[in-house]
Order: structure tokens, then C-alpha cells, then sequence
């Protein structure tokens, strides 16, 4: 054994001063009289000193029963199931607070094991008791910046993940807490299965050409929801990197970016000037044909198409063009970026933009 001070209390000085440098105390029960002996550091971590311990010396305090008198009112059942671990002569590590004297709450970690004689009785109890305060308020403050962060990832819609160099996704760290989604769903290359089909390839260059540029980067792809639907989503894309330069994890978010285009897109007939003419020429519709499917005048379908921006006032007659074309065999879509759309229903590799949503003004008839 290692001592640090010389003399006949070389041993007594040496421990006295790990149990104070550690923040730790020993303990012991003696099974046949319940009598529970504790070193000095111990009973002063327990808030007790003042019940007579000395600095170095050990203190019997009576009975284990002895800590609830300075346990935490709402952790005093871990004191009673220790005392029962004890009874069945089993280990335990268990977590308490304990109040001071002077009102300051600690968190101490007690671990202890029972000790049988050369007859195979139990004879003795015996533990450490650990100051683990300044652990517990780092896992705290760890818990809270975690809730803080999940309460704005809820409120974005977020998905915090990270990934190899090849994209293969490795954990999903936070999402919104209202996911009702398997987190395995999102996770290996799962999570391609959900991008939208004519994005796949787009998202697997990226990540091909991620490991050697070695920079963060955005990427655009649309991702179905829990509603079944396809959403754009923006993929913040940032490698971690090593002292050595090698990258030890990419991390990335995941962000709804068409909440505003989504809502425009649900209103009832909402169409631009644009994408009703681009409708057409794929239909191959004139004017008339698509008058003769509404039953509006060609008059008032000419001053439609006339603008190319949204006309919100028209909203009832943009519901029945919009109904006729979807029959005849298109769809509509706005990108991120605000531009307008449209495509032939069964080849929806084709898209066709005709017009940024930067230039659309709104018209009355």
C-alpha cells in the first residue's frame, strides 16, 4: 500500500485524505446487532458531523434506519428497499439525496455487499458511500438542454441523425416527440425507401461524393410523411472529423421546408395562369376542349390564363379546372424554392416548371 505520510498514523492520515480528495466514506453493519459503523468522511457527506464523528475517526450512527433522518423525504423508499437488499444478503448500488443542516440537498451513490463468516452466516454488511452530486447536476443540465432541444425540434418538425460516409444512417438522435414512425424506419439505408423515387438517385450521388469533398452540404429531397404524403425536406448534411483528418461521423438535420408551399397547394383550386396553360399542351386540350370539361366560358378560362400568378378570387372556378385537368391526366406541384409546376400523371419523371412564385400577382375577373 501506498503511503502518502509517515509516522504511526501513516495509514489512518493516507485513507483520511483519499476519502476526502474522492469525496467517499466507508461503512459497515454488523448483522447480529444492526449496529451501523461509518468512517469521519462518511458521516460528513450524510450531513451528520455534528453528532460527534472526529475529522479521522469512525462514528457508529445506530442503525442503517439512522439515514432517514437525513434522506430526501422523496427518496426515503430507497432506503427501506435497501434495508430489505441487506435482509436477503444480496449487493446493491443504489442513488439518494440527503438534506444538510444547512439546507443544501446532495446526491450521494451507496454500493455495498454482505459479508458471511467461515460457517457460511451472515455477518456483516459493508459499502462505500460516493458524493456523486456534481454528476447528477451535469446529467441534469444534459436533460435540459436535451428538452430544450426536442421542444424546438417538435415545433420545426426535425429529425436530428447521424451517418457513415456513405450515408448509412447509424442513430436518430432527437425527432418530434409527436413521431409516431419505428425509428428503425429511418435508419441503415431505410431511409431511402421513403425519399421519393425520382430523388433516390439524386441522394445517393450526393453521399457518393461526400466522403471526398469532406464539406457540409444541403440536399432537397422529398420524403414521405406519417401522412402519406410527400413532403420537401432539407438534409443538413456535416462531417465530424479527427485530429488525423479522417471523418469520424457525418451528422445531419432534417427540415420540412414546404410548409408554406404544402398550404398553397391545399387550397381548393389554387392554380397558376401557368401551370394551367402547361396543362393543356400536355392534354393537348385547346381552350374550348377544357371549357367544354368545366363548363366556364372560354372568355373567362383566356382571362385565367392570362396571369400567372395565384388569383384567390377565382378560387371556385380554379377548383373545376383543376378537377378536369387532374382527370384528363396531370398533377401539380410548387417546389422549395416557390417555382410552380406541372406533370403528366403517369410519367412523373417529367416535370415541367413555368413559373417562380417571385412573379405571381393576383388578379381579379
Amino acid at each position: 500500500m501506498l503511503l502518502l505520510f509517515t509516522g504511526d498514523n501513516a495509514v489512518r492520515d493516507t485513507f483520511a485524505l483519499a476519502e476526502e480528495v474522492a469525496h467517499f466514506g466507508l461503512w459497515q453493519i454488523d448483522l447480529a446487532t444492526g449496529a451501523m459503523t461509518c468512517s469521519g468522511n462518511m458521516v460528513r457527506l450524510l450531513g451528520m458531523a455534528a453528532q460527534g464523528a472526529t475529522p479521522a475517526g469512525n462514528s457508529e450512527i445506530g442503525r442503517f434506519s439512522a439515514l432517514e433522518r437525513v434522506t430526501h423525504p422523496d427518496d426515503m423508499p430507497v432506503i427501506a428497499e435497501i434495508q430489505h437488499i441487506i435482509a436477503d444478503g444480496l449487493p446493491f448500488d443504489r442513488n439518494f439525496r440527503v438534506i444538510h443542516p444547512n439546507g443544501r440537498v446532495r446526491h450521494l451513490s451507496i454500493h455495498g455487499e454482505v459479508v458471511v463468516d467461515a460457517s457460511g452466516r451472515k455477518s456483516r454488511a459493508i459499502g462505500v458511500l460516493m458524493d456523486v452530486t456534481v454528476h447528477a447536476e451535469t446529467m441534469r443540465a444534459s436533460q435540459v438542454d436535451s428538452e430544450r432541444v426536442r421542444a424546438i425540434m417538435t415545433a420545426i418538425d426535425g429529425r436530428l441523425w447521424t451517418a457513415r460516409s456513405d450515408g448509412f444512417r447509424t442513430d436518430l438522435l432527437l425527432r418530434s416527440a409527436n413521431s409516431r414512425s419505428v425509428p428503425g424506419t429511418w435508419l441503415g439505408f431505410n431511409w431511402l425507401t421513403r425519399v421519393h423515387p425520382d430523388d433516390v438517385a439524386r441522394a445517393r450521388t450526393a453521399w457518393a461524393e461526400a466522403p471526398e469533398r469532406l464539406q457540409s452540404f444541403t440536399l432537397d429531397l422529398r420524403v414521405l410523411g406519417e401522412d402519406d404524403a410527400y413532403h420537401w425536406r432539407r438534409q443538413y448534411c456535416s462531417p465530424i472529423v479527427n485530429d488525423d483528418g479522417s471523418v469520424r461521423e457525418w451528422v445531419g438535420l432534417s427540415l420540412l421546408i414546404n410548409q408554406e408551399q404544402a398550404a398553397t397547394q391545399a387550397e381548393p383550386g389554387l392554380l397558376t395562369g401557368a401551370q394551367i396553360r402547361a396543362a393543356r399542351g400536355i392534354l393537348n386540350w385547346s381552350v374550348k376542349d377544357l371549357a367544354d370539361r368545366t363548363g366556364l366560358s372560354t372568355g373567362a378560362l383566356r382571362r385565367i390564363e392570362a396571369h400567372d400568378g395565384y388569383n384567390r378570387s377565382a378560387s371556385q372556378a380554379l377548383l373545376l379546372v383543376k378537377d378536369a385537368l387532374s382527370a384528363g391526366g396531370v398533377d401539380f406541384f410548387v417546389l422549395p424554392s416557390g417555382e410552380a409546376g406541372v406533370f403528366p400523371t403517369r410519367k412523373e419523371n417529367r416535370l415541367k416548371i413555368v413559373a417562380g412564385n417571385a412573379q405571381a400577382k393576383k388578379v381579379s375577373l
